[in-house]
């Protein structure tokens, strides 16, 4: 396994608002035989799980200090999504949260609906640093069971960035292969990436995106936000940030 995580968080209220978060909460904690610690907003303990240990009445402001000054690998955060009731915290404070911690953060959007988590995209851009989430990748490939659908995106179309993809995917789809994972790749070049990769994850039924946070530097200067704040914000699907201090572990670097 090139990834491990020992321990890891989930930010509640109750198990009514944010069920897909605990539900991958106790995927992640079955497979990586994982600590999970609930950062409770409030003091409702009503259907979370017995095998998570709870720190009650927490509050929305200090979930990323408590986080970060905690031994977590992950946290995991529900998102309010529209005017939906459900969830925890708003886009625009998971993605707080993200910009300042310097590990993984799980974004789940209550939607109403269940996720498709047999299925997990992967984008690959033309930064060097792009093929180093892909350890990432495997691992919850290995947790829910899924299929790995790597995409090569990018908003140039010329030759060089062509070829360059072109050769990061082949070595991503090698590595993958040589792992026993499940997977299918496709290059979608040409137009805005972000809005490339969710109309690609919405097409396949996709249940979860993985990305970095700061490493996708083509991705950076394309909008007015950072890539993973455009991905929080814009995704009714969850997505994982990896945050590149994270990424010092074995297969990192294909």
């Amino acid at each position: 396994m090139a990834i491990s995580i020992t321990n890891l968080c989930v930010a509640l209220k109750d198990s009514k608002s944010c069920p897909d978060s605990i539900q991958i909460a106790e995927k992640l904690q079955n497979y990586f035989k994982a600590n999970v610690n609930a950062f409770l907003v409030g003091n409702s303990k009503i259907g979370l799980p017995a095998s998570f240990s709870l720190e009650e009445n927490v509050t929305i402001k200090n979930i990323g200090k408590k986080f970060n000054a905690s031994k977590n690998e992950l946290i995991i955060l529900p998102v309010i999504k529209g005017d939906s009731e459900k969830g925890l915290l708003t886009v625009a404070e998971a993605n707080h949260i993200i910009e300042h911690s310097e590990r993984m953060v799980l974004t789940v959007p209550c939607i109403g609906a269940a996720f498709n988590l047999s299925t997990i995209v992967v984008p690959i851009d033309s930064s060097f640093e792009t093929r180093q989430k892909v350890p990432y990748a495997i691992a919850l490939a290995g947790v829910f069971n899924a299929t790995l659908h790597i995409v090569g995106v990018s908003n140039d179309k010329g030759k060089d960035s062509t070829v360059l993809i072109n050769n990061y995917m082949r070595q991503v789809c090698n590595n993958i292969e040589e792992k026993g994972v499940k997977f299918v790749s496709e290059t979608r070049l040409g137009g805005n990436p972000t809005d490339q990769l969710l109309a690609y994850s919405n097409e396949v039924n996709a249940g979860m995106a993985v990305i970095m946070t700061e490493q996708e530097t083509n991705f950076v200067s394309f909008f007015s936000g950072k890539y993973s704040q455009q991905m929080v914000k814009n995704s009714n699907i969850p997505i994982l940030s990896i945050h590149p201090k994270d990424l010092i572990v074995s297969d990192a670097r294909l």
